[in-house]
């Protein structure tokens, strides 16, 4: 019952669930470990950094030889774009439980982060990496969906959409998948109309998926279908989690009303999505 009322958004009676767990003095070490894990859940989706921290923290502290604790704070770490101490934290969680494939995944993410901004010399090991986790975790979609976003972001696209079929293949209720396929056809082909087919699709299968609703306005701003976009961007606000995609979403949202009411008013030609997301992580970049 505790994290059911945290998974649907009932953030206060959550937190009053977990407060009653964390001080009763009954309760088993194991469970308050799960209790401040779940509340820096709360917290950090609350958009609560320092409380979200220092829940991982207590909860590492009180169960330092298991791998659970470890993943959520490096998960809060790579959310704030803290990736040393997430790497870190990673590879304590692969050398408690070397056969867990979520840090694994984890781990590759932040390399790869690491790579595109600080450490170029980090792409080989995150090859290698990629390679190792398609051995050792074969039937795991999430990891062909990882190594297929690498690719397309290094726009090795055919390798890309091999991987993104395979993630489908194993995982063929996750609609997601069928969304990043969509977004290669996009970038690879400039082809928008199968893009648009296979997020119809998407939408239809799962209409609750944020991430299809966000790619589903992308599409219809490059078709200058402002009213659609309009109407997927609102959609997706209704369904995200934390406030950090709450934002993101609320500026793509304001930024294309924008354009619509002033391309309609003064009859000029639309901005680019480029420039679009470029005024969406102005408005979302965090001040000072």
């Amino acid at each position: 019952a505790v994290v059911s009322t945290q998974s649907t958004g009932d953030y206060k009676t959550a937190l009053q669930n977990f407060d009653a767990v964390i001080v009763d003095a009954k309760s088993y070490m194991r469970l308050k470990v799960q209790a401040h894990i779940h509340r820096g859940e709360v917290y950090q989706a609350k958009g609560d950094k320092n409380r979200a921290m220092a829940d991982y923290n207590t909860a590492v502290q009180l169960d330092e030889d298991h791998p659970d604790p470890y993943l959520h704070r490096a998960q809060f770490y790579l959310s704030i774009e803290s990736l040393g101490p997430a790497i870190k934290d990673l590879e304590k969680c692969i050398e408690l439980d070397e056969d867990f494939p979520a840090p694994w995944t984890q781990l590759v993410y932040g390399q790869y982060q690491m790579a595109r901004t600080m450490t170029p010399s980090l792409l080989d090991q995150v090859f290698k990496n990629l390679g190792k986790m398609q051995e050792k975790f074969k039937d795991v979609a999430d990891i062909f969906a990882l190594y297929g976003q690498v690719l397309q972001d290094q726009r090795q696209f055919s390798a890309a959409e091999e991987k993104f079929l395979e993630a489908q293949r194993l995982a063929p209720d996750n609609v997601t998948y069928k969304a990043h396929v969509a977004t290669l056809k996009m970038m690879a082909e400039n082809n928008f109309d199968s893009a648009l087919v296979l997020l119809n699709e998407a939408h239809e299968k799962d209409p609750k998926c944020d991430f299809v609703l966000e790619n589903l306005g992308m599409i219809y701003i490059q078709k200058q279908m402002y009213p659609q976009a309009l109407e997927c961007f609102k959609k997706a606000l209704e369904l995200v989690k934390t406030e950090a995609e709450a934002a993101h979403l609320s500026a793509l949202y304001i930024g294309i009303q924008c354009q619509w009411e002033v391309c309609d008013e003064y009859n000029v030609k639309p901005v680019s999505i480029a420039d679009l997301q470029d005024f969406s992580q102005m408005m979302t970049a965090p001040q000072g």
